[in-house]
């Protein structure tokens, strides 16, 4: 700070309620382009500090000067004429009326003849919520705003004043993130301009992040001021809570823990692994919600909990050994511990100690069980791989052998070496050899692994091959399977064999859905402007009910109940579609309708 004469100083102030004290003996002082973090638990005086600014409350003793000036006492209307303005922690905005209306109440503008300059209202309003990048409807009623809107009105009023002291009460616990991102530019922006904010949070985060001095309240006093570079996070939560804790609780051998859990309870609770903290005497002082989910409770056990009580009757392999590791108090690490049929689970216990003493035990709980199920998928792409290449390698030897005898086939045809019945025997020969080639063709396309550029791709011709593939199925549930080629070949940009990968999933899928003599139909098409391939297949099917119509394209999402199944089948073929800057759904009609579309290419 550049500035070395204070803007506001308060001195010995004291504001009683009836009985109760609200602030007793405090000094403040705030100087021009300084942003000044005010923080405390609830009912440490902070919003009282900020009432006796704006006149809301006024003080039972001490001493106020602004810009060298000794005030008395604030009024809302000399708050203004000193040039304060304030965003409150309670959303103080008249909701029926609209923002333009709320930003100007009590200084409408007015031209000749008292006339209300209603226009430069309306341009100052937009300039302010362009300068916020909000967009809301300025006409409408403030009650149909949200409240992190009608919030955005009160900050827009805030800035219309053209204050020299903005003061912020609490604004971050009643908008987003992403919302916040939008606060944080104004308050660089006036501290550039020489202005003063008074920013009052219980985000240690903003607190680090941008405030330049932090005054501790507790209890109506002030436990001191501080420059937040000569702090760190441990100092600052000692200064600020550690006064709530009683003697007796100060002379806990757990007063470490009792720390832990207060303050970094928040941090803990959105880790997305479980996370267990015991006391010396391995008793329960804080658990998240992902270790309750993992441990399949309805709810987190009460504190002091015993390590038995956690751990037993959760169907948890391995449960004696976690247990005596943890009574123990020693480091212990298992990878893979099964947690009844269906989930593995990753646990790792780490003590932690000051000096000697042991102060308590960290158990960390992962659910593993998707990461093996890809693990597994992944092993089993690698050997679908490496049978894919062999695969090819056999089909080509096949081939071979295959051309000669359709040689001699035409041999024996043409040289009529045998009567009518042998030559129907032998076009009935040829045939099924040309469907053996056809078949063996179609596994060669698909088993060229190593081919992943993209190229002019017919659809029906992938199609085809596909159904070649998929005919023994076909055949085996005697499915009724409709295919009618367009009249205009569907060229599209891409790979030819992971676009088989996308249709034959869909397809086999269909055939394990619809009953024995079911019906699946394919249908493609081309739109109007020629600038889409689309294809479909439908089957009549057991159909995909609503509530997981949305989830069928997500990773390790299954409703098949083999554990071989992965899930993912789906979930890759999204992501090859999109790779193709196309699309696939799953039509909303009633029945199952799979549905690609992807970009036709152009000559």
């Amino acid at each position: 700070m550049n500035a070395t004469t204070p803007r506001l100083v308060m001195q010995d102030i004291s504001v009683v309620y009836g009985t109760v004290v609200a602030l007793k003996n405090v000094d403040f002082d705030l100087y021009p382009g300084e942003i000044h973090a005010i923080v405390g638990e609830h009912r440490a005086g902070k919003s009282t500090l900020v009432k006796l600014l704006s006149g809301a409350v006024r003080k039972n003793s001490g001493r106020i000067v602004i810009d060298g000036e000794q005030v008395d006492g604030f009024t809302p209307k000399s708050s203004m004429q000193h040039k304060i303005g304030i965003v409150y922690q309670e959303i103080k905005v008249v909701p029926t009326l609209n923002a333009i209306e709320n930003i100007f109440a009590g200084r409408t503008p007015v031209k000749a003849f008292g006339r209300i300059d209603r226009l430069s209202m309306v341009q100052e309003a937009r300039r302010l919520f362009g300068k916020l990048d909000v967009d809301l409807n300025i006409e409408a009623p403030l009650f149909r705003l949200s409240m992190a809107q009608q919030l955005m009105v009160e900050l827009a009023r805030l800035l219309s004043t053209d204050p020299s002291i903005l003061i912020f009460d609490e604004i971050s616990s009643k908008l987003t993130p992403r919302e916040m991102e939008r606060v944080y530019p104004i308050l660089f922006e006036s501290r550039a301009k020489k202005k003063s904010i008074i920013y009052i949070s219980h985000d240690l985060d903003e607190i680090f992040r941008f405030a330049d001095r932090v005054t501790i309240l507790k209890d109506g006093r002030c436990r001191g001021t501080e420059e937040t570079k000569d702090l760190n996070r441990a100092k600052l939560i000692r200064m600020t809570y550690s006064f709530i804790l009683s003697r007796e609780e100060l002379e806990k051998d757990n007063k470490q823990l009792y720390f832990l859990k207060r303050y970094n309870e928040s941090i803990i609770k959105n880790l997305p692994i479980g996370v267990i903290i015991l006391d010396d005497q391995n008793r329960l002082y804080l658990m998240n919600s992902p270790a309750t989910k993992i441990l399949g409770l309805a709810a987190a056990p009460s504190e002091n909990a015993s390590v038995s009580e956690l751990f037993r009757g959760r169907d948890l392999q391995e449960d004696d050994d976690i247990i005596g590791c943890i009574e123990r108090q020693e480091e212990g690490q298992w990878e893979e511990v099964k947690c009844g049929p269906e989930r593995t689970l990753r646990i790792g216990t780490f003590p932690f100690r000051e000096e000697r003493d042991v102060l308590g035990t960290i158990v960390l709980m992962e659910d593993i069980s998707k990461a093996q199920l890809l693990n597994e998928y992944l092993r089993r792409a690698e050997k679908i791989a490496s049978t894919a290449e062999l695969a090819a390698g056999v089909a080509h030897e096949i081939n071979n052998p295959l051309g000669i005898v359709l040689n001699y086939t035409n041999i024996i045809k043409r040289k009529a070496l045998v009567n009518r019945d042998g030559l129907d025997k032998v076009a009935i020969i040829e045939s099924e050899l040309l469907r053996i080639k056809e078949i063996i063709a179609s596994l060669l396309s698909f088993s060229r692994i190593e081919n992943s550029e993209m190229a002019p791709v017919d659809i029906d011709e992938v199609i085809r091959g596909v159904v070649v593939l998929i005919n023994h199925k076909i055949r085996e549930k005697e499915i009724a399977l409709t295919w009618a080629p367009g009249g205009i070949r569907p060229v599209v940009r891409g790979n030819a064999n992971k676009l088989k990968q996308v249709f034959l999933n869909i397809l086999l899928n269909a055939i394990e859905a619809v009953p024995r003599k079911g019906k699946i139909e394919i249908r493609v098409d081309i739109d109007a402007e020629g600038e889409m391939t689309e294809i479909t297949v439908s089957d009549n099917g057991c159909g995909i009910p609503d509530d997981i119509r949305d989830r069928i394209f997500d990773p390790f999402f299954s409703t098949k109940l083999e554990s071989k199944n992965t899930g993912l089948g789906l979930s890759i073929s999204q992501h090859i579609i999109e790779t193709h800057n196309g699309v696939i759904e799953v039509s909303r009609n009633g029945r199952t309708e799979f549905i690609v579309r992807l970009p036709c290419l152009r000559n």
